[in-house]
This record gives structure tokens, sequence and C-alpha cells, in this order.
């Protein structure tokens, strides 16, 4: 019987050589994949909360605006007019969460506004708060305040009154 060549020299198999376990290649690999995968949105669109209204994304980027809100009590959240820059930004949807559960008086939710960066620019995001009874719909998922109270009547303390928070985003 003939032995079969048992070189342990890589070069003569033509493979390369295994990387030493010490080695960076398989970290800056993992690295790679990681910001590939990162970059294809794998990890979810970043949220952004009410005092972050200063934001930044790149072309093809989803992003989130998180705000507080209470529906089981009448709170409800919309985008207001102006609405944003269409060659800038896209709505992708809206949801809800409510730890809380659905009994009346439950503990506060959250409402979450999807957008999609389309083109470089910048432009503005509005949304109005709206307190049970403090906006009016004006059809679809949108409203504007109700109008101011009439000369001689009690204004309604600020906490029932609609409040505005403007987000400002560029995309790049």
């Amino acid at each position: 019987m003939r032995e079969q060549d048992r070189s342990d020299d890589p070069a003569a198999s033509g493979s390369p050589a295994p990387a030493a376990p010490n080695s960076p290649r398989p970290l800056s690999l993992a690295l790679a994949t990681l910001l590939a995968l990162t970059g294809c949105g794998l990890t979810g669109p970043t949220t952004y909360d009410p005092d972050e209204t200063a934001i930044e994304a790149d072309r093809g980027e989803e992003f989130t605006l998180s705000v507080p809100s209470n529906a089981s009590l009448g709170e409800r959240w919309y985008v207001a007019s102006p609405r944003p820059d269409r060659g800038v930004l896209r709505a992708t949807g809206e949801d809800s969460e409510n730890p809380g559960g659905d009994a009346d008086g439950a503990g506060g939710g959250i409402q979450l506004f999807g957008f999609r960066a389309i083109g470089p620019g910048s432009t503005k995001i509005r949304l109005i708060h709206c307190p049970v009874g403090a906006c009016v719909a004006t059809g679809g998922d949108s409203a504007t305040a109700s109008p101011p109270p009439s000369a001689g009547s009690t204004a309604a303390p600020a906490r029932s009154r609609p409040a505005y928070r403007t987000y400002t985003v560029t995309v790049t």
C-alpha cells in the first residue's frame, strides 16, 4: 500500500491557511458582518423620544417617533399640517402600545409614528397632542385644535389644551 501525502503545508494543498485563534481576521469579519446587517436595517428602525427633536437620517433609513399617550382617557396624537415634505420623508404607519391594558384608567401607553427617509433635504414633522375634546377631527388620521374659547368663557386648563411637538429631520 502506498502512503497518502499528509503535508501540513497549506500552500501545498492550494487552500488558504486557517486564521490563528488570536488573529484579528475573524473579529474583523464579524464586525464587517454586523455593520452590513445594521446598514440593511435588520436591527430595526431607530426610535426617538419626545425630547429628541433634531433627527438626522440617511436616505432609505426608517425611524419611529414615540410619544406618550393614554388612549383609555381619550388622548391621541396626530400628524399636523403642514405635513412633512414628501420628497424628503414619507410616513410608513402608526401603531400604539398600552402596557397598562385596555381597562379604563389603565396606565399610560405610547403612540408610534413611522417614517422613511426618501431624499436629501430637511423637513419638519409636527405632531399635535389632543386630550379628550381638545381637537376637531378633520378626516382620516388628522385633526386641528378646537377653536379658542369665546370671549368671557373660561379657558381650559393647560393640561387639557392641544399641544404641538415639532421635529426637524435632515436626510443626507
